[in-house]
């Protein structure tokens, strides 16, 4: 699959970015920040505002998992035109943003918010230092209202270039619940989109704001099923599912930004994109985005890259270091897997999302835009199939020993060994074998329906016997007045397309005669023809001495040649008089003219019965009956076999008449 990134750039980025939850990576956090910051409130048990709850007006301290701590929070009377009813005196709001060696920041705002104007911020601002473990404090801070936003301008360092990009880290609180507000990635989009439902005619509650806000964040990433803290009360130092899920979510924005060489890496512009996004309207949208960071997800799982890439930001997290199944869960989701449990045990998944740029493939056997299959494991889940499986890994089908069929996934073809009970890739006579079987060429066809039926992707080589000839059958002899007269009859047929044909024949003269007179017939000009010994009468003879005995033998070269066609006779043993037919045949089918004419689109080609009776023999599986030698029928004139290839390579064989018969009289 290739490198996705550069390992310190991701991962030494993904911590610093998680440090604004609650870690420190240059050095453990000091007491204070060790012990304050601590998760406090859910997306469903979210604090309340102090203007929603009657109980709170009494209240002078706040809880903190189950402990009560002192608080600044104080009753006081309102300023006109507000309804809050409480202020914090004196008090201290602390917590954690994102420093590492490629962040940088010194100082932290926190503006007071008005609930009256739509949470717009007031002239009540605070500035506090941030140090270099990324802590901060402000002390002895008053408070009207307890509605705040804090907010830090980080400098990051492009790891791609050493560009220094400014990037705004910002969190919303309520400090009537909690005075501790770590700055991060996800407290950023959080407050983004809370700001927005905070706005407007059908503006929601500072709690219910913030709990939908929350309820966003965590859906872009597929994690609505479970129950998450809001972002800025997170600490990832310690143990929880929330912590786990925060730092899968910061990778995947990471690996929303990548690219795959990490070039051209835009961490800011991407994450700035996204979060205008998720305000919108609470959705993350691009899918484009969404999809990379799904692919990268995934490649780096198959790819055994989890380890390796983020090794670093386990080990700076490692109570929460098993966030790798939410990377999973992230892609699988984006990229549109099914359910893989017991029901689906076994079945087999591509993707065909196009948006997905390493795993799209338009149908399983596509292999111009993916390699990558996968099969459901009840145990394990979606797994990735291995090339040697690809082919068979889905097929129920029972098998015979020696069977041929072709791979599902490579196309390629594979014979089946029964002893071993397993498939092999098979040999050029065992896949041709299969293209003999799938034609199931059983009678002649008339040469014009044929030629007319030949596909926009398909081409053909038409394989005949000469016309008509004389009683010279020496290289020199010709073709009577009739056969002439015949082969041009056969081209006035064949007229249907513009495209000339490609003509050849063997060495003798007469079957030069037939293709031109062909051609002549059809009114094409091309003329030049190709000349093919090995379309000779003496194609499928080993030895010439043995021929001329066998003749003898059977009374004839007509009746030899169809024996050793149909019967394997004269083909066996040390002095055999022939080639085996189907070796010699696929032979001169794959190595001789597929070969010549790898691309062309009508191929006229004319060769002799001694070569015409066995390739047809061998084409239609012995299916037509051409024993001479039993006292059956002989090839005609103009006969013989039509070979068309599609655009992926695979034959098929027909059986082919240019007179009326495919027989001779």
């Amino acid at each position: 699959m290739g490198t996705f990134f550069k390992q310190i750039s991701l991962s030494t980025l993904v911590a610093a970015f998680l440090v604004a939850c609650g870690d420190d990576p240059v050095s453990e956090l000091k007491e204070l920040a060790q012990d304050e910051l601590e998760s406090s409130s859910s997306v469903k048990g979210a604090a309340k505002s102090s203007s929603s709850t009657a109980d709170k007006k009494t209240s002078s301290s706040s809880s903190v998992d189950g402990k009560v701590s002192s608080s600044s929070l104080k009753e006081v009377d309102p300023e006109e035109g507000l309804d809050v009813v409480y202020a914090l005196v004196d008090g201290t709001i602390s917590g954690v943003v994102g420093l590492d060696s490629y962040t940088s920041a010194k100082k932290v705002k926190m503006v007071e918010l008005d609930s009256a104007d739509d949470y717009d911020e007031t002239k009540n601002v605070f500035s506090a230092e941030i140090g270099k473990d990324g802590a901060y404090e402000f002390k002895k801070v008053n408070l009207v209202q307890p509605f705040v936003q804090v907010s830090a301008e980080v400098t990051l360092t492009s790891p791609s270039d050493g560009k220094s990009i400014p990037i705004t880290f910002s969190a919303l609180g309520d400090v009537s619940s909690n005075e501790k507000f770590n700055l991060g990635l996800l407290t950023t989009l959080e407050t983004e989109r809370a700001l927005v439902l905070l706005a407007g005619k059908n503006k929601l509650s500072f709690e219910a704001a913030k709990s939908k806000a929350a309820e966003d964040v965590w859906n872009m990433f597929h994690l609505e099923s479970l129950d998450f803290d809001q972002t800025e009360t997170i600490d990832v130092s310690k143990a929880s599912e929330s912590g786990t899920a925060l730092v899968a979510a910061t990778v995947l924005l990471q690996l929303a930004a990548g690219s795959d060489l990490l070039e051209n890496y835009d961490f800011v512009g991407t994450f700035k994109s996204i979060v205008a996004d998720v305000a919108k309207d609470g959705k993350w949208d691009d899918e484009k985005t969404r999809l990379k960071a799904a692919d990268y997800a995934l490649g780096l799982k198959i790819s055994g890259g989890y380890e390796n890439t983020f090794a670093y930001v386990k080990e700076r997290f490692p109570k929460n270091k098993n966030f790798d199944k939410y990377l999973t869960n992230f892609a699988l989701t984006e990229l549109e897997f099914p359910e893989c449990d017991g029901g689906s045990a076994g079945e087999i998944f591509f993707v065909k999302n196009k948006a997905s740029s390493l795993f799209y493939a338009e149908s399983y056997d596509d292999q111009k835009h993916s390699l990558y299959r996968f099969v459901c494991d009840e145990k394990k889940g979606w797994e990735l199939i291995p090339d040697s499986l690809k082919d068979f890994i889905g097929d129920k089908t029972p098998a015979k020993d020696g069977e041929v069929r072709r791979g599902a996934y490579s196309g390629k073809f594979f014979t089946y060994d029964g002893t071993k009970k397993e498939w092999r890739e098979a040999t050029a006579v065992e896949k041709d074998r299969y293209f003999v079987l799938e034609s199931n060429a059983k009678e002649f066809v008339d040469i014009q329906d044929v030629y007319e039926s030949i596909k926009d992707d398909e081409r053909v080589i038409f394989v005949l016997r000469h016309a008509e000839r004389g009683d010279d059958t020496s290289k020199s002899g010709t073709l009577t007045d009739n056969g002439k007269k015949q082969s041009e009859e056969v081209g006035a047929r064949l007229t249907k397309f513009k495209e000339d044909f490609v003509l050849g024949a063997s060495e003798f003269l007469r079957a030069h005669q037939t293709v031109e007179s062909i051609a002549k017939g059809r009114g094409q000009s091309y003329d030049k023809r190709d000349t093919i010994p090995q379309l000779n009468d003496d194609w499928y003879a080993k030895n010439s001495e043995a021929v001329e005995k066998a003749k003898n033998e059977c009374g004839g070269g007509w009746e030899v040649t169809s024996k050793y066609a149909y019967t394997g006779a004269y083909s066996t043993g040390a002095d055999a008089a022939y080639y085996d037919l189907a070796e010699r045949s696929v032979e001169l089918i794959e190595d001789v003219l597929v070969k010549k004419y790898p691309t062309e689109k009508f191929v006229l080609l004319s060769s002799h019965d001694k070569l015409m009776v066995p390739l047809v023999a061998y084409c239609s599986n012995l299916q037509i009956e051409l024993k001479k030698y039993d006292g059956g029928k002989w090839i005609n004139y103009l006969a013989g076999v039509a070979i068309i290839i599609d655009k992926d390579g695979n034959r098929r064989y027909v059986a082919i008449r240019g007179l009326k018969s495919g027989y001779a009289n």
